[in-house]
């Protein structure tokens, strides 16, 4: 039994001449021995040595990532399945032998292209799941057109009974692995979406956080307009915008944001959905202002690490955190998260008579579906009917 996958390369220099050596084990299980000679020739040995290093290096990397010598025309794909910590061992190029995964990685790698890393980072953990779950059923070999729905269904169920997710967990991975196959759709691997009849899951947990009552945000924000006057730029920003509190508001810098014509630049590098352009009330606008805003360097963070913009941000957990402090003093609900200024300015919006149109825009929507999906989770249907509904003979009751 073998206990190394290769010996890396090293320099050998002597009576017999200088050439860069390695060795692994061959298909046959042999281990096999390679030298390269060429380039040495002619060179001083300070040369010699700075290229030996250089060939080092280059060897050592394709190694370490799959190649072999003896198998230059197998494909090599990137495995965006494997857990990092695997992929920092041994590489994560692998060789052409598992279907399965080199399709899943070929669609994780486009995303990656396209979505936040902490996005990608639910995607990944999402497929790779998925990938482990069908492996572990002997399917490491199927191609995607295999794939029944039944499989599918099967994988949904041990999310449900086995890991017991609550349902908002089980959409997410059914908005994940559905993105996969219509991937492999659109790439003509597959001609139908095996995701019918997929079971729901239970809810057992309300994590989304609520929009702020009046009274609780007039509360809220004359407390930290007194205490914490950055905490009150903060909210104020994510209330107009409605932007994402994590790299689109934290990141967001003074040249960002064009005072003239009132609106607010999401850098393609920020943005959940890629780059775009908000809309800044009149309101907003005098609160830059009052701020001062205006009179920082273009290259400031808004929000900076000394309670004014500057040159380093807050970390990514900053304003959540400060949000649940400054709550807790104040005794508010705990279903209040510093997100919950983002739904609260989308309802406010809404009540303004704002189409779902504008609505879409301002919340950086990729489609109508999710704006109204978003309105009914966090707002549900206003009726003034059902608001104005009081029967008559409830005015003859005995108070």
């Amino acid at each position: 039994m073998k206990n190394v996958e290769v010996v890396l390369p090293y320099l050998v220099s002597g009576d017999t001449g200088w050439f860069v050596e390695y060795r692994c084990f061959n298909p046959k299980g042999l281990m096999q021995r390679f030298r390269v000679y060429k380039g040495f020739k002619n060179k001083p040995d300070p040369e010699k040595r700075k290229y030996a290093d250089e060939l080092i290096e280059y060897y050592t990397r394709k190694l370490t990532s799959g190649w072999r010598p003896w198998d230059k025309t197998k494909y090599i794909y990137t495995d965006e399945i494997e857990y990092g910590q695997v992929k920092a061992h041994w590489g994560a190029n692998k060789k052409d032998f598992n279907h399965l995964r080199k399709y899943m990685s070929q669609f994780l790698l486009e995303k990656k292209q396209e979505i936040s890393p902490k996005s990608y980072e639910s995607y990944n953990s999402k497929i790779r799941l998925f990938c482990q779950y069908l492996e572990n059923k002997g399917l490491n070999n199927i191609r995607p057109f295999e794939i029944t729905n039944d499989m599918v269904k099967d994988f949904f169920n041990y999310l449900v009974n086995d890991r017991k997710l609550d349902r908002i967990t089980i959409n997410k991975y059914r908005q994940n692995v559905g993105m996969m196959f219509q991937y492999f759709k659109k790439k003509k691997i597959v001609e139908t979406i095996p995701m019918e009849d997929l079971p729901r899951g239970k809810k057992t947990k309300d994590m989304a956080a609520r929009p702020i009552m009046d009274e609780d945000m007039v509360t809220f924000l004359n407390y930290v307009a007194i205490n914490d006057p950055q905490m009150f730029l903060a909210s104020l920003f994510e209330f107009y915008l409605c932007c994402r509190p994590g790299n689109e508001l934290r990141l967001m810098k003074i040249e960002d944001i064009d005072f003239h014509n009132q609106r607010i630049y999401i850098r393609i590098d920020t943005g959940k959905t890629g780059a775009r352009r908000i809309s800044m009330p009149d309101a907003m606008l005098e609160l830059c202002h009052d701020f001062k805003l205006m009179g920082y360097q273009r290259n400031f963070y808004v929000f900076g690490k000394k309670g004014i913009p500057g040159t380093e941000p807050h970390g990514k957990n900053h304003f959540t955190n400060r949000f649940a402090t400054h709550r807790d003093a104040l005794n508010l609900s705990q279903l209040y998260k510093f997100y919950s200024f983002k739904h609260t300015g989308a309802g406010k919006l809404l009540e303004s008579g704002a189409t779902i149109a504008e609505v879409k825009s301002h919340l950086g929507h990729t489609s109508v579906e999710s704006t109204i999906r978003y309105v009914h989770q966090h707002f549900g249907e206003k009726s003034q009917k059902v608001m104005d509904f009081r029967p008559a003979f409830l005015s003859q009751l005995k108070k």
